[in-house]
């Protein structure tokens, strides 16, 4: 028995190693809580996350969008925003969704905030908007998959993008 825990330990230890900021942690919990709804109900779910008042790191109620947007509340008063957070809903071939769109950038770079996204094969993505770089945080299945989700025919998913790499990946 205690082997089997050793190994359902070091198992999960890989992706809870990637969240020491506390941000990054606070994402990943966000997302993981909306990402089987945002999956079944085919929409996105967003938020933020900020500090409140009292200086304490916290994620804002997730809102449901639509299959392809999603339009975040406002942080209460006196809230800090220091990111967003968005799932990409339901796997489709229509969308390339398993990276940042380039809205999900330009919105973070309008705002200057960092922005989270969780796709339907479950990664996670942050975009840093000052360095204009979006990187994985964890890879396939690290979030809750979408079963209908499969790679095969779709573009590779390199582990971080440039702002112009992004953008050429979809023809801007």
């Amino acid at each position: 028995m205690r082997i089997y825990l050793a190994i359902l330990l070091l198992l999960a230890a890989p992706a809870m190693a990637q969240h020491k900021n506390p941000v990054h942690a606070l994402a990943f919990q966000a997302l993981k809580d909306i990402q089987q709804r945002s999956v079944e109900e085919s929409r996105e779910y967003c938020g933020y996350i900020a500090y409140d008042t009292d200086g304490v790191l916290r994620a804002t109620r997730a809102a449901p969008g639509t299959h392809a947007s999603c339009l975040i509340k406002n942080a209460p008063d006196g809230w800090t925003v220091v990111a967003s957070y968005h799932s990409h809903g339901a796997w489709t071939q229509e969308y390339d969704d398993e990276v940042p769109s380039p809205i999900d950038v330009y919105s973070d770079m309008d705002s200057q905030t960092d922005g989270y996204v969780g796709t339907p094969g479950g990664r996670i993505w942050v975009f840093d908007w000052r360095r204009r770089v979006a990187q994985q945080l964890c890879g396939l299945g690290c979030l809750y998959q979408d079963p209908a989700f499969t790679a095969r025919g779709s573009r590779s998913v390199p582990e971080r993008y440039t702002l112009d790499q992004l953008l050429n990946r979809f023809g801007e």
